[in-house]
């Protein structure tokens, strides 16, 4: 049976609970506006009865009352759902933005519960943190939209019956037989959606792939294939994306027919007694406004669908809900969109590493087994071998970015746990082998938010023997690298990302092929300051002049 908080509803109640103020109140004022209605159809009703009852009544005052009425209600309508309008959507607008935010913060998060797994190809996340989060939130506006509608129609259903009940019973019974059998046209919405999401993830991951190795796809001549390649994307996902607008549209279009089949039915009842000119206009404004209902019902069901669709999608992004912790509804500091405001980042205290242990370390997949060494404070440890002979896994197990079959790392004897986390600033640093860089200036990439005085970023660039290229650039540390430090060498890229780490003075360094960019000198000189400043370092490298400084040396090789 399923909790009461795993509900659907109660799950995206809690999340547009970010700026509740703003959403309910939105939400109210569009609920209002779908029973206003219900006052300008029956002034128009009192209107023609009015003229019915009395030819001279053009020149009475009651009529221009009457006429003055209608213009205000119309007026406030209008008036009502636009400040309604604005309200709704700066709810929702920061309803959905809490959503990609804790589906990032789960693929960014070092260990813990909030720790999702990281399996996702940038185009994939990329799909799936657009598209997603607005298909869930919707299904509260589905709901608004039947329960306005729903209140509407038992005040329809009131003043009919009132007039004549059998009119009323031949127009609004069969709209409640359209919204049911709605129901059972749901399955084909979920699955058209889920087909129109897949081919939308596989165009976005397929671009991403494309934009990354541009130069690779230039240098072999591969410009035809790759947009033949995206021609066929685009045509299945053309497809499907049309399939699935055709399906709901199909779902409007037939409701609506119905329903006015049904509103005609009603008219037709009503015809067979004497009513007034203003009662038959009053059968047609309240029906025609009716025809609404089984719509929105179709809506609803075809919303909770793309809710499923969605919530499984986005939810691969996040880690698994507890009983106690559900990802999907946390509510962070976001300030600019009216969420508290930002905590300064958790204060991890400092255990000084005297000895690091890894013991009988095993990843079966990638042919690493019964790994064992230890690191004393301030030694060099390099890992070498082959390509392909698992020195990144190695160094990615330890520092808790891959999963292990078994085996075990300690910190001054004591064994790790969580290692993702515990491997962060100040206990660690990993750099990996391709450094990733961001389209700001040399100061961003370096402090990624965080508040380093200019002396900090400047002593670890120095560190990184990065000091000349410093010297040589005019704006320093404001110059802009560009889209994946597009601006800098190899080499330059490689000891930015080292700089990064070094920042933060961490106990560990784990750095994977560092140097592979570099040239011999500018190598040497790296590893000379890193050792003056006494640093533990493990690194895997091929490089001799790495190896040769080295106080231990790991050799994996191909044997499976």
């Amino acid at each position: 049976m399923k909790r009461l908080g795993s509900l659907p509803e109660l799950r995206m109640a809690r999340v547009v609970n970010f700026r509740g103020r703003q959403y309910w109140s939105g939400t109210a004022a569009w609920i209002v506006y779908f029973i206003m209605p219900l006052l300008p159809g029956w002034l128009i009703a009192q209107l023609f009865d009015q003229l019915e009852s009395d030819p001279q009544a053009a020149r009475e005052p009651r009529l221009y009352l009457l006429l003055v009425a209608l213009i205000v209600s119309e007026t406030i309508m209008v008036v009502f759902i636009r400040w309604g309008h604005t309200r709704y959507m700066e709810g929702l607008n920061a309803a959905v933005s809490s959503l990609r935010a804790n589906a990032l913060a789960g693929q960014l998060a070092s260990g813990g519960e909030e720790a999702a797994e990281r399996r996702f190809t940038t185009g994939d996340a990329m799909a799936r943190l657009r598209d997603d989060p607005l298909d869930m939130v919707n299904l509260l506006d589905n709901w608004t939209d039947l329960c306005g509608s729903l209140i509407f129609g038992v005040g329809v259903a009131y003043v009919l019956a009132g007039i004549d009940p059998w009119a009323a019973v031949a127009g609004i019974v069969p709209m409640f037989l359209i919204g049911a059998a709605n129901t059972r046209l749901g399955h084909l919405a979920r699955r058209y959606r889920q087909r129109a999401r897949a081919t939308t993830s596989a165009t976005s991951e397929f671009l991403n792939a494309v934009f990354a190795a541009s130069l690779t796809v230039k240098l072999a001549g591969a410009q035809r294939h790759a947009v033949q390649r995206l021609d066929e994307l685009n045509a299945d996902r053309s497809s499907a994306m049309v399939a699935d607008q055709v399906w709901e549209d199909s779902i409007w279009s037939v409701n609506g027919t119905l329903t006015d089949v049904s509103v005609g039915v009603s008219l037709m009842v009503a015809a067979r007694g004497n009513l007034a000119a203003g009662e038959v206009t009053l059968f047609a404004s309240y029906l025609f406004n009716l025809v609404w209902l089984p719509q929105r019902l179709g809506g609803l069901i075809v919303g909770r669908r793309r809710y499923d669709v969605s919530a499984g999608r986005l939810g691969e992004l996040m880690a698994s809900p507890t009983q106690d912790f559900d990802p999907v509804v946390q509510h962070r500091a976001m300030p600019l969109l009216g969420g508290p405001p930002c905590a300064p980042p958790p204060s991890t205290p400092r255990v000084e590493l005297q000895r690091l242990d890894v013991v009988s370390l095993s990843i079966a997949a990638r042919g690493l087994h019964e790994v064992t060494f230890g690191i004393e404070r301030g030694e060099l440890v390099a890992v070498t071998g082959p390509v392909g002979s698992g020195k990144t896994s190695l160094l990615r197990a330890v520092v808790g970015l891959s999963d292990i079959d078994r085996g075990q790392v300690y910190w001054n004897g004591q064994p790790v746990q969580g290692r993702e986390g515990f491997f962060a600033p100040p206990h660690g640093a990993y750099v990996a082998q391709v450094p990733h860089l961001f389209a700001e200036s040399l100061a961003d990439n370096l402090a990624l938010g965080r508040a380093f005085d200019e002396d900090a970023l400047i002593a670890a660039l120095t560190l990184a023997a990065f000091d000349e290229d410093l010297a040589a650039m005019p704006l320093g540390l404001r110059t802009l690298i560009g889209t994946r430090g597009v601006r800098l060498s190899g080499g330059q890229a490689q000891r930015v990302a080292a700089a990064r780490a070094f920042v933060h003075r961490p106990e560990l360094l784990v750095l994977d092929d560092l140097t592979s960019a570099l040239d011999v000198e500018t190598e040497m000189a790296l590893w000379d300051r890193l050792a003056e400043a006494g640093y533990t370092i493990l690194t895997a490298t091929n490089r001799p002049a790495t190896i040769s400084r080295a106080s231990q040396v790991i050799v994996l090789d191909l044997l499976r």
